[in-house]
């Protein structure tokens, strides 16, 4: 029985994250971004979204919760995640033979009960 929740959990916490990326990627696009990747994949972690901010590559990381209990999105990207999403970046880097000036953004969305957007905030830089 409660193997069985934690599934059905797991699987709403991959749909909401999924519908967050998208918002994020169609946000960051209206904003002049280019997307590159999204779910940039190895061993050790993934990125989200790789996209370009001009000359600049960006790796963003997305949060996306229903609601306000437990916490804000913003507060589930610790120093760990941020470290994680550099290593990542490099990894990025080094598979596909760049070397170019990159940076790491957060995208943070509070979607309401019926999946709307509450709030979508955007930090630039913040790695």
């Amino acid at each position: 029985m409660i193997c069985e929740i934690l599934k059905l959990v797991k699987s709403q916490n991959k749909v909401t994250g999924n519908k967050g990326e998208t918002l994020a990627a169609e946000y960051l696009e209206k904003k002049g971004y280019k997307i590159k990747e999204r779910n940039f994949r190895t061993r050790f972690g993934e990125i989200d979204i790789v996209c370009s901010d001009g000359p600049t590559l960006v790796f963003v990381e997305v949060k996306t919760k229903i609601g306000h209990d437990f916490g804000e999105p913003e507060e589930m990207v610790n120093k760990r995640k941020l470290a994680q999403v550099k290593k990542m970046g490099e990894m990025y880097l080094q598979d596909k033979g760049l070397s170019v000036a990159c940076r790491v953004d957060v995208v943070a969305i509070v979607l309401a009960s019926d999946n709307e957007i509450e709030r979508l905030e955007h930090y630039q830089g913040v790695y």
